[in-house]
Order: structure tokens, then C-alpha cells, then sequence
């Protein structure tokens, strides 16, 4: 019998329904070009589940997608074109080690929503 993996803050199986439901409205809507639901393993039976389970709940213009990590984890969630998507991808996966995270937490910040003075503002307080 195979053992449940234990629950991290964040895993996908802890996120409710409303959340998701919530996520994809705001995506679909342009509130955010794209919102992270959660994550989950990057097992490949897992993300064909979680794949699922956000396609059933997303709205009309919001793009699921499971990302791998190469962390042995996978990022859920919804965006509203396939360019964010991607952006957000090159930036954490394909990128991780030849950009500086000062430039990858910019872009995943302004990838979901937040403004421009957001960010610096957050990078003032926080030292860098």
C-alpha cells in the first residue's frame, strides 16, 4: 500500500473548491494575468489529477496549467493567455539558475497582479 505524501502549507489537495473557483474568476475576469492555486507532485498520474480538477472549476478564459518545478513539485493554477503562462514558466524553471531573483520575483509579481510600486515598495522594505 503506498503512503500518502504529507501536506505542505499550499499543496493543492488544501485548497478548496471556492478558492479555485475564485483564482479562475479573477484571471478570466483581468484582474491578474495569472494566479497560482498551489502545487502538488510532479508525479505525472498526480498532475493529470490536478490538471483535471482545474479544468472542471475554471471560467470561461482562464487557462489551467501544472507546471513541473524539477524540484520534484509542480505549480497549479490559471492564466489568461498562454504567453503569461510561459513568461511565468521560462522565469522559474527554465531560468532558475542564470537570472537573478531580484528579476524573478519582479516578474512573477507583476505576472500576478501586483503593481509596480507594489514591488519596489516591497523590495525597499525587505532590504533589497
Amino acid at each position: 500500500m503506498r503512503e500518502r505524501s504529507r501536506i505542505v502549507k499550499g499543496d493543492l489537495d488544501t485548497v478548496s473548491d471556492d478558492a479555485l473557483l475564485e483564482h479562475a474568476y479573477l484571471v478570466s475576469r483581468g484582474v491578474r494575468p495569472l494566479a497560482l492555486a498551489g502545487y502538488c507532485s510532479s508525479d505525472k498520474l498526480v498532475m493529470t489529477k490536478a490538471v483535471t480538477r482545474l479544468e472542471r472549476l475554471a471560467s470561461l478564459g482562464a487557462i489551467t496549467f501544472v507546471i513541473p518545478r524539477g524540484d520534484g513539485l509542480a505549480d497549479c493554477g490559471y492564466g489568461a493567455c498562454r504567453w503569461a503562462i510561459d513568461l511565468y514558466e521560462w522565469a522559474l524553471v527554465s531560468r532558475r539558475d542564470a537570472m537573478p531573483a531580484r528579476y524573478r520575483h519582479r516578474i512573477v509579481g507583476l505576472l500576478l497582479g501586483y503593481s509596480p510600486k507594489a514591488i519596489r515598495d516591497f523590495e525597499e522594505a525587505n532590504g533589497g
